[in-house]
């Protein structure tokens, strides 16, 4: 079997297995109670197979700003959703030869196991605290996005290694902190990812981009897996995610593809615009009192001191790795 050929027998399975519970538990009635959830997730799949920030990054605000659903329940459907609508991307993203970092993906999810099951059982974080602290950790990127692309304009790298142990112990740690973001908010394992691995390292974004797709697909299996076994709290979530299965899995891996195809900055004025739309949707629709702003100015400070130092580390060329490589727009 040629590998080009395994996305659409395993989309025919998913569609076959779907097709047959909904007929025989007489479920396409839940279309009529949630079409806004698979309308979200249109857009929200093609952002998690295009973008480092994941399906829950839409999701999320969505669900829980503009549908009022519980913030536990659109942490827990992003996760769900993502199990497929990103494996089936990155599935994709592997058979087709798009440009990956097989080293990267093996350290951050092996971090990201541990720590999407220890923020799920031991660190829950209340609301709103994880949705202000991933937006405003994003618009930090955006801004040293910026400063990166258009104002120190630094050639990027399509190569890198994990080739000593303060980088394994490094990228092991990422994993660790974002599978515990992702536990609390559905994603950020990419996010975290991708942001060390532009900032520090300055990896081309059309090649950090895809290999944040594929952890973010491995930590949402494990989410899956923690919330529906370990902890059994799907709930009325089940409904939400049976209604956008078939909308993911041809969402995802063709914003996977569009994302092999566009250029570097394309990549980058969707990151922006999605960066933008969280914060101000944030900012107006979220009541902040005095603990949050406090919060908020914190996060903003600590993210202001970390990129500042990652923007540095580049800057002196602290960085031991290959001689770049063209990237190659893998035909799919």
């Amino acid at each position: 079997m040629k590998s080009k050929q395994i996305y659409p027998i395993l989309v025919t399975l998913i569609i076959v297995l779907w097709l047959g519970y909904m007929i025989s538990a007489e479920q396409f009635v839940l279309f009529t109670k949630w079409w806004p959830m698979s309308l979200t997730m249109v857009l929200g799949s093609f952002v998690a197979g295009a973008s480092a920030e994941g399906g829950a990054a839409v999701a999320f605000p969505v669900f829980t700003k503009v549908l009022h659903i519980p913030a536990t329940e659109a942490r827990t459907f992003g996760l769900m959703i993502q199990a497929v609508g990103m494996t089936t991307a990155s599935i994709v993203i592997i058979t087709r030869g798009v440009k990956i970092l097989p080293q990267v993906i093996t350290w951050v999810s092996a971090g990201g196991v541990a720590g999407m099951i220890v923020g799920s059982l031991l660190i829950p974080i209340p609301t709103p605290y994880p949705k202000l602290l991933f937006t405003f950790v994003t618009a930090a990127f955006g801004v040293a996005l910026i400063l990166s692309r258009w104002v120190l304009k630094w050639q990027p790298l399509d190569e890198f290694i994990i080739n000593t142990p303060t980088r394994r112990w490094l990228f092991l740690g990422i994993g660790l902190v974002g599978g515990i973001f992702a536990a609390n908010t559905g994603s950020g394992i990419d996010t975290l990812t991708f942001i060390v691995l532009t900032l520090a390292f300055g990896v081309n974004e059309k090649v950090s981009t895809p290999t944040t797709v594929v952890i973010m697909g491995l930590n949402s299996l494990v989410g899956f897996f923690t919330q529906g076994v370990l902890l059994q709290s799907i709930g009325i979530v089940w409904e939400y995610w049976l209604v956008c299965v078939p909308i993911v899995i041809f969402g995802a891996p063709f914003g996977a593809w569009v994302a092999s195809r566009i250029s570097r900055d394309a990549i980058i004025y969707l990151l922006l615009t999605l960066i933008t739309i969280e914060l101000v949707t944030t900012i107006i629709l979220i009541p902040f009192t005095g603990t949050m702003v406090a919060f908020t100015l914190i996060t903003i400070v600590v993210c202001t001191i970390w990129f500042a130092g990652m923007l540095r580390y580049r800057h002196k060329g602290k960085i031991t790795q290959a001689m770049p490589l063209p990237v190659s727009d893998a035909t799919l």
